[in-house]
């Protein structure tokens, strides 16, 4: 395991260490401070630090986040004393009054939530049912949204629609270079100037895919399109026909999909059902993220 992750691990132990916050019984720590390991899983003990029970289950997840076998005695010895090191470390750590400090709490803190977070994430994902009718359902719709051609598009990137405006007026003279435009403004700080290569119109954003589709090849639209980007000047290379791939081919890229969006749904429910009190707020309930 490379060493900048094997310290982004220790870390994550000694933070989780630090932190103290469950319910399981430990031995005090010095001077009636929280054990650092207060929190761990029960189980045989397999080392007492500073009176401190080091348990097997610790250790398991310890040595497994560190690519270590603990069915191996020569593995498991050698992930047993990284664990006492770390904890060691640890109780040092608190006894400094590092634990005391805002920023490695708040750290601390999210390190447990994101972990929490992404376990129920990941149960969510394996729960999550997809019929054959709903990957056909899916696969149709994609195939419908992609159509029967792809489009060879160029477009210039603005922030601001005055300055899209004022490039589109340059482009719609006769004989411009769209591509010498594009370099022109990508020296002059466009957010992007490129060739943007071939694509069917399922895979453009609504407004970009919306306007191609009315262009001619050879065509610079006359009025940038916005999306979420900014404001697109769009140049129409050129277009070919399009077969999408049978649902055979991308059944599983589909599944991912869809359970993507079971997930999302499910986190919407949960988000819009929290009760979410901001300062000021009068204890409603926030509106979802995003």
């Amino acid at each position: 395991m490379p060493k900048n992750m094997k310290n982004v691990l220790q870390a994550i132990v000694i933070a989780a260490c630090i932190a103290g916050c469950g319910s399981r019984e430990a031995a005090p720590g010095a001077a009636g401070q929280t054990p650092v390991l207060a929190g761990a899983p029960s189980g045989p003990v397999v080392a007492t630090v500073n009176g401190e029970a080091v348990t097997a289950p610790l250790l398991e997840v310890f040595a497994r986040g560190r690519g270590l076998d603990p069915t191996d005695p020569a593995q498991h010895r050698q992930a047993l004393d990284q664990l006492v090191e770390t904890v060691v470390l640890a109780q040092d750590a608190r006894n400094a009054g590092i634990a005391a400090d805002p920023q490695v709490q708040a750290e601390v803190a999210l390190a447990g939530l994101l972990q929490l977070a992404g376990r129920r994430l990941r149960a969510l994902r394996e729960d999550a049912m997809v019929s054959e009718d709903d990957l056909q359902a899916y696969y149709a719709a994609e195939v419908e949204r992609a159509g029967s051609q792809e489009l060879h598009l160029k477009h210039i990137l603005f922030a601001s629609e005055a300055e899209a405006l004022q490039v589109a007026g340059e482009a719609l003279v006769k004989d411009v270079d769209f591509d010498a435009l594009m370099g022109e403004y990508a020296a002059k700080g466009a957010l992007q100037a490129r060739d943007l290569g071939w694509a069917n119109l399922g895979q453009l954003p609504e407004p970009l895919a919306n306007a191609a589709r009315q262009m001619g090849d050879g065509q610079t639209l006359a009025v940038p399109v916005q999306t979420r980007y900014g404001w697109h000047v769009l140049h129409r290379v050129a277009a070919r026909a399009f077969s999408p791939p049978p649902l055979e081919e991308v059944r599983e890229g589909a599944r991912r999909q869809l359970v993507e969006r079971v997930v999302a749904e499910k986190v919407r429910a949960l988000r819009e059902g929290a009760s979410v009190a901001t300062p000021g707020s009068q204890g409603t309930t926030a509106p979802p993220a995003g």
